[in-house]
C-alpha cells in the first residue's frame, strides 16, 4: 500500500537520521565556528578536477544554501523517505540515496563548467523520489500516470534558475535503476523461499 501512516515516521530511522545529520550540518556551517569551514566541503569543480579533492563529490550532499533549501530537501526526504525506508531494507535505502546524491554531483563535474559550485542533497532525494515511482509501478499501476505527473512538475521545476537540473535529473535516473534492481531482488528472494 502507497499511503503512509505514523507508524511509517516512526519506523522511519534511517530518514529521521539523514534529517538530523542535514540539519546539523547547516547549523554548523551558518554558525561562526563552521562558516569558515563551509567551502572546503561543497562540490567545487575546479578543485575537484584540479586537486582531486573528491571527497567534495559526498560531502555536499549534506549542505545547503538557505533555510528555504534546506527546508524542501528535508520535507521531501521525509515523505519518500519514510515510503522508501519501509519498501526497501535498510542498506537497499541507503545505497539509494548516496549512490543517487553522488550520481548528481558526478554529472554535476562532468556537465557543468569548471568554477561551478553546488550543494544540497537534492540529487540524492531525487534518487528517493525514483525509488518510490518504482513502489508505485509495481504495487499501485493506476497511480502510475499520477507519479510521471508528480515527476515531471519536480523535474520542471528544476529548471529554475540556481537550481542544479544534472543533479536531480541523474538522482531520479539513479533512484529508478537501483529501485528496479532492488525489488526485483526482493521479488526473486521471496520466490525463492
Amino acid at each position: 500500500m502507497i499511503v503512509l501512516d505514523s507508524k511509517d515516521f516512526e519506523n522511519a530511522k534511517i530518514t529521521i537520521t539523514l534529517i538530523v545529520i542535514n540539519v546539523a550540518c547547516f547549523i554548523f556551517f551558518q554558525s561562526p565556528l563552521g562558516e569558515g569551514y563551509f567551502i572546503y566541503f561543497v562540490q567545487y569543480n575546479a578543485r575537484i578536477i584540479q586537486k582531486l579533492e573528491l571527497w567534495r563529490l559526498f560531502t555536499s550532499i549534506f549542505l545547503h544554501g538557505d533555510p528555504m533549501h534546506l527546508f524542501s530537501n528535508v520535507l521531501a526526504l521525509l515523505l519518500f523517505g519514510a515510503l522508501v525506508e519501509r519498501e526497501y531494507s535498510k542498506i537497499q535505502y541507503i545505497a539509494i540515496y548516496f549512490i543517487s546524491g553522488i550520481l548528481g554531483s558526478i554529472f554535476t563535474l562532468l556537465l557543468f563548467p569548471l568554477e561551478t559550485i553546488s550543494l544540497g542533497a537534492s540529487g540524492a532525494v531525487f534518487g528517493l523520489l525514483g525509488a518510490t515511482f518504482v513502489v508505485i509501478a509495481t504495487s499501485s499501476p493506476p497511480l502510475v500516470i499520477l507519479a510521471m505527473a508528480y515527476i515531471g512538475f519536480f523535474l520542471i521545476s528544476s529548471f529554475s534558475p540556481g537550481i542544479n537540473i544534472w543533479a536531480h535529473l541523474f538522482g531520479l535516473i539513479g533512484g529508478i535503476l537501483f529501485g528496479i534492481l532492488f525489488k526485483r531482488g526482493i521479488r526473486e528472494n521471496q520466490d525463492y523461499y
